[in-house]
């Protein structure tokens, strides 16, 4: 953990912030690249982008608000408190910001292809900023590596106000590095999406099997999560259940552009076969009477 790079009596630069805006121009780098290579019209898309970060930073914001618990928002507006803005808030924010955006400037293409590689390197990056910000920590573990806060941080903190561990103590348990889980995960499917360009059936699939599979790795990670508590009258968290729907639609999406196997003659029955070979050949002797009668 090492939440601030730079200190002195009239600047002080954190970790996590510098992450974040370098996660920001990566992403915005390699979605520039992508859009290009396709071929895609240059001003389009760059009002595309420019909703995609607006709608990113305001859906952050409002998730965050939103799963600190209804009593804290009156006081958190107020305070323009929006620390810790959430990536689910982000990328729903986002893809919300982008369709806005498309709509104002009657594009009517899916351009979610270029984001689809852009997004996971981005994300990656900005977990840097979370591990050393000390932000987004695990549940305590005994794993080999597992990772330990100092005194002061936010696990520290959390798990002395909840009786994990006493007041005395000098740092947290022990508990499972999710930033680490996060950059491994993301850098992985960057690389498995990058791979795939080009392959897809459909415009749009790429974001789509992103977006199962993050929000797959997601909904499992959330069970090791410490930041974020589970309901007393609960099983699962509340962004777990978007989690889910949002895994199913989008898989059932991906699976129904890219893996459902069209029907071939091999797959239909005989008897089908007959009956469209008998109304091709009806078809044709139709078209063949007709043309006689017109010359005569």
């Amino acid at each position: 953990m090492h939440p601030i790079l730079y200190q002195s009596d009239t600047l002080i630069i954190d970790s996590y912030s510098v992450f974040f805006l370098l996660a920001w121009m990566v992403g915005g780098v390699v979605f520039y690249r992508e859009f290009r290579r396709m071929g895609w019209e240059l001003e389009q898309m760059l009002f595309v982008m420019v909703g995609a970060i607006v709608g990113a930073v305001i859906g952050s914001y409002i998730f965050n608000v939103f799963f600190a618990g209804f009593e804290e928002v009156p006081a958190r507006i107020r305070a323009f408190d929006f620390a810790g803005k959430t990536v689910l808030g982000g990328i729903a924010g986002g893809f919300m910001g982008v369709e806005l955006a498309k709509k104002k400037i009657g594009y009517p293409h899916s351009t979610g292809d270029a984001f689809a590689v852009a997004i996971p390197l981005g994300h990656a990056i900005g977990r840097i900023g979370c591990l050393l910000g000390g932000c987004c920590f695990g549940t305590p573990c005994t794993l080999p590596w597992a990772i330990t806060y100092p005194e002061g941080s936010i696990a520290h903190l959390t798990q002395m106000v909840t009786g994990v561990i006493p007041e005395t103590a000098t740092m947290s348990l022990a508990v499972h590095p999710t930033p680490v889980y996060e950059i491994i995960f993301n850098l992985a499917l960057f690389g498995y999406l990058w791979q795939k360009r080009g392959t897809y059936k459909v415009r749009g699939s790429s974001f789509r099997l992103y977006l199962g599979a993050y929000g797959l790795f997601r909904f499992f990670e959330e069970f090791v999560r410490g930041d974020s508590p589970f309901p007393e009258d609960g099983f699962l968290k509340a962004p777990q259940w978007l989690l889910l729907a949002v895994v199913i639609y989008f898989g059932w999406r991906y699976y129904q552009n890219e893996l459902r196997q069209v029907k071939t003659k091999k797959d239909i029955s005989p008897r089908v076969v007959r009956a469209m070979a008998k109304k091709i050949k009806e078809d044709a002797q139709m078209h063949r009477k007709g043309r006689k009668e017109g010359e005569e």
